[in-house]
């Protein structure tokens, strides 16, 4: 490849996720908001306030986004979702541009080239609301991209130094997405195949090179423990965090609804990622015939596998195969795709075949259609979601900047945007009822939380702080019909201490007598 061709490579790349994600620069979902964003937004805008994550305002995610989001809103403005939408731009870009650097040190130029602008393309083939969110999945690829470089980095010497910022990069990305750990998993397990069959490694180096990798994965994590800690938060971190998400993951499902989202969501998403998926089986196939003959440079080989392998898995946790949980297969997935997809067009380029023009316009279709129609999807996004506006004046009309508000439901957007604290720690009521979007609809109206003592937690916020409104949202959503107020004791006792005032856009305003 020619230095132009480089340029012109990465010109494309960066064209291609600027074009897919345009969407997201948008008025209306600038003002809205995609999937997850409300949630993480409300909480950025806590820690701005002066509130503790997992004290003030709680969810389960790890803190890392919190940190994003509330970082961005402090340099360019509360709520400014456009420039959190131009920091995942750039993310994405910066992470096509770490996969093609990945596949050309695996293979070569070309090899990189096409891993590259396979995830530019497929990594807005879905979805829009999964694909196109600023959600954890899109910054911690960019961090176990760099942590796979910096392990590949460090060669044959397994130098502490390279392996320390490899795992101090696993670290990273768990503090954003919790899954993200197995990465460290893999990067042991290779030091240990390295050692076991190839013998590219001793015992020593493997054992120098697995402490600075531990070292570094746990170096990032325990700094912000340490910072809990001073801050009197710790405990808190660690049940919502760990202890409470894994409650949430594990919580009841049925084998229809697991059937139903392996067969219109998993399914869905390894179609319109066929091509990759093609050439990367291609790919592990070749892989594993090579290493029949030779182990000689098969660590990247087995770091990928393994790498693809361990990333799939975390997507069944849980059972409820969200679109954006396969989001960060898509990294070891397009590299493996473009060693192969690199390979076939050297072996195919000048073939004589009559047919090869045909395969040529499939491919291209196979890659161009999932883009396209998700595209065309993309741009039919804002049509609902500026329904809250109205509701966001109203409560903004009835209230000072120093009240506090309770929004029963599940709408972190009427916190976030209307600029008042929340009255209790639940960005969501869906802690307190359990009525998760991603549980059967049987389990969900039973009414019963999956987080124990979540509704004593309610009480106690309500005694520091009652709210001066409670906006009632769940007449707006048909999952919430089943959980109207007068059906928690808790919430019903506080009632009657407040009067019906407005009604707006289906919502209905209390205020405190």
């Amino acid at each position: 490849m020619t230095r132009r061709e480089s340029r012109w490579i990465t010109v494309v790349i960066v064209a291609l996720v600027v074009i897919l994600r345009a969407p997201t620069l948008l008025p209306s979902l600038c003002l809205a908001g995609l999937s997850d964003e409300d949630w993480y937004g409300t909480i950025a805008n806590d820690i701005l306030d002066g509130g503790s994550v997992y004290h003030t305002a709680v969810d389960t995610k790890p803190p890392g986004i919190y940190y994003i989001y509330a970082g961005v809103f402090r340099m360019a403005g509360r709520n400014n979702l456009r420039a959190v939408h131009i920091f995942a731009i750039i993310v994405v870009v910066a992470t096509a541009l770490v996969v093609r650097r990945i596949g050309a040190r695996v293979g070569d130029e070309w090899a990189g080239a096409w891993s590259g602008i396979g995830y530019a393309v497929f990594v807005h083939a879905y979805q829009p609301g999964d694909t196109l969110a600023a959600n954890t999945e899109i910054f911690a690829s960019l961090l176990l991209a760099l942590s796979v470089l910096a392990f590949l980095q460090g060669g044959k010497e397994a130098g502490w130094g390279w392996m320390f910022l490899s795992g101090t990069l696993v670290g990273a990305a768990t503090l954003i997405r919790q899954p993200s750990a197995v990465n460290a998993g893999v990067m042991l397990a290779c030091l240990v195949y390295a050692w076991l069959l190839p013998r590219t490694q001793s015992l020593g180096s493997v054992v120098r090179a697995g402490s600075g990798i531990v070292a570094g994965f746990v170096t990032p994590i325990a700094g912000l423990a340490l910072y809990y800690q001073s801050q009197g938060n710790l405990h808190d971190a660690y049940l919502w965090a760990w202890v409470f998400a894994i409650r949430y993951v594990e919580s009841e499902t049925t084998l229809p609804f697991v059937l139903k989202h392996l067969a219109t969501v998993h399914l869905g998403v390894i179609l319109s990622w066929g091509l990759l998926w093609y050439f990367c089986i291609r790919q592990v196939i070749w892989s594993w015939k090579s290493l029949r003959h030779t182990r000689t440079g098969s660590i990247p080989a087995v770091l990928l596998v393994l790498w693809l392998g361990a990333t799939y898995l975390t997507i069944f946790i849980g059972w409820r195969f969200p679109g954006h949980y396969h989001l960060t297969i898509l990294p070891p997935l397009s590299i493996l795709a473009g060693l192969a997809f690199s390979r076939f067009i050297a072996q195919n380029r000048r073939s004589p075949q009559p047919h090869w023009a045909l395969v040529r316009m499939g491919i291209i279709g196979a890659a161009a259609v999932p883009a396209i129609v998700y595209l065309n999807m993309a741009f039919g996004l804002p049509k609902h979601t500026l329904d809250f506006s109205p509701i966001v004046h109203g409560i903004v009309e009835r209230t000072s900047p120093t009240d506090r508000i309770f929004v029963w439901g599940s709408y972190p957007r009427l916190y976030s945007f209307s600029g008042r604290r929340l009255a209790t720690r639940f960005v969501s009521c869906s802690h307190l009822v359990g009525a998760y979007a991603t549980r059967p609809r049987e389990i969900t109206d039973r009414g019963g939380s999956v987080i124990p003592g979540s509704w004593e937690m309610f009480k106690a916020d309500w005694e520091a702080h009652p709210p001066l409104l409670i906006i009632d949202m769940s007449t707006l959503n048909p999952a919430w019909r089943m959980h109207p107020m007068t059906r928690y004791p808790a919430l019903r006792a506080y009632l009657a201490g407040y009067r019906a005032e407005a009604v707006i856009n289906g919502a209905t305003i209390y205020r405190r007598l």
